[in-house]
């Protein structure tokens, strides 16, 4: 994938968050606020929307909440071939999101899975990522970047929120 390619698919997600973002803010209450110091999330995904081999995903996330804007999310999943053949692999990783109202930014790291081994150093695949919340839900893009060939693997998660409802904000 050239450079060319993934600034426009850069800047096309950047204009598909720019026209949601009216909408949401209209949405935005404050003292409707997801206070919750921890909550659990279920992630079903897809890996790889741009080339071979794609695989669908599943896990649960925590996000632990360190203050109103930051979170760090470790995370574990279960990646199986879209096909439901071949190798099933646990992917463990962690993210540092910035929450700024209804979205989040974040930067974190995945374990390399083995299909990656030519594609990229170290057993770690830096992450970036941007997310929607909307209720207990949450939607978001993955960009991974394979640093010996310079290509970038997109991903795709809904992710579910567990247990209680979030708490009103005091005062």
């Amino acid at each position: 994938m050239t450079g060319k390619t993934i600034a426009l698919k850069i800047a096309a997600v950047m204009l598909l968050a720019s026209a949601a973002a009216p909408p949401a803010w209209a949405q935005y209450r404050e003292n409707r606020l997801d206070t919750r110091p921890l909550t659990l999330y279920i992630d079903l995904g897809y890996v790889n929307l741009n080339s071979q081999p794609k695989w669908m995903t599943l896990g649960p996330e925590l996000e632990v909440r360190l203050g109103r804007l930051i979170s760090v999310n470790p995370e574990l999943s279960i990646w199986f071939n879209q096909s439901f053949r071949g190798n099933v692999n646990v992917v463990p990783g962690a993210t540092v999101n910035l929450r700024l109202g209804r979205f989040l930014v974040g930067g974190g790291a995945v374990r390399k899975v083995s299909p990656w081994a030519e594609d990229a150093s170290g057993w770690l695949v830096p992450k970036v990522q941007v997310g929607y919340l909307t209720g207990p839900s949450r939607l978001t893009l993955s960009l991974m970047y394979l640093n010996q060939t310079n290509h970038v693997v997109l991903g795709m998660t809904i992710g579910v929120g567990i247990g209680r409802r979030p708490r009103e904000p005091e005062g």
